[in-house]
């Protein structure tokens, strides 16, 4: 055990892992993935893990870049990774701070845990106003989603696609209900989230996301696109 939390605990790292369970990346997409995280030290960590054997760095076939992915002892951190989501999901609630709300983080988050086998046939687009976004994280206070399956985008800029239902919601309630810790119907929600749009939109966008009226226990996949559908 001490030897393995020589390599596993360093910070940041078994987040590195968490995104690279979702299947192989390239640098930029860890990037945005972790984006409190300095490029130097992603740059580092990675490094390290090759060295240690969890992870394979391989030429792009097309183009310049690495693309990283997890080899067979890497493999072996999944069930570790899901242990340690499930115990924070029941046991850290109560010691989330203002500043460790983050729209960006929350959003690239969610659009890993939808099925693709729940996106409409069409273009569905929900539109995301936050408020209350802590200082240190970003000035910006609208996001984008928009579904055309097989794939969703994430937007930091509006699309220019009709919008089908917009939810403005103070950030850390909204975080907390799709964490699972609140439900659409307590109180706190429903000071702290409103949704727009026609009812049909609205009620398929919390089906998308899965919000739910009451409280209900979150389990994250840490897996590609296709584990979401089993």
């Amino acid at each position: 055990m001490a030897k393995t939390c020589e390599l596993f605990a360093e910070r940041w790292t078994p987040l590195i892992v968490r995104e690279l369970c979702c299947g192989p990346a390239q640098f930029n997409d860890l990037r945005r993935r972790l984006p409190l995280m300095s490029k130097t030290l992603l740059a580092q960590r990675l490094r390290d893990l090759e060295r240690h054997g969890v992870i394979s760095i391989t030429t792009k076939a097309n183009g310049p870049g690495n693309v990283y992915a997890l080899t067979s002892a890497g493999e072996d951190f999944r069930p570790i990774i899901e242990a340690l989501s499930l115990w924070g999901q029941r046991h850290t609630q109560s010691i989330l701070r203002p500043e460790d709300f983050d729209p960006h983080f929350l959003l690239m988050s969610m659009s890993g845990q939808i099925p693709r086998s729940a996106f409409p046939a069409g273009r569905f687009v929900i539109r995301f106003d936050f408020r209350n976004i802590p200082a240190a994280r970003t000035a910006q206070r609208s996001w984008w989603f928009v579904f055309m399956h097989p794939h969703i985008d994430l937007c930091m800029k509006d699309p220019g696609h009709p919008v089908d239902a917009v939810i403005a919601a103070d950030l850390e309630t909204f975080t907390r209900v799709w964490m699972g810790y609140l439900g659409l119907t307590d109180e706190t929600a429903r000071h702290g989230i409103v949704f727009d749009g026609e009812p049909s939109a609205t009620e398929r966008a919390k089906a998308l996301l899965g919000l739910f009226d009451r409280v209900r226990e979150r389990r994250l996949v840490y897996g590609p696109p296709g584990m979401l559908d089993a």
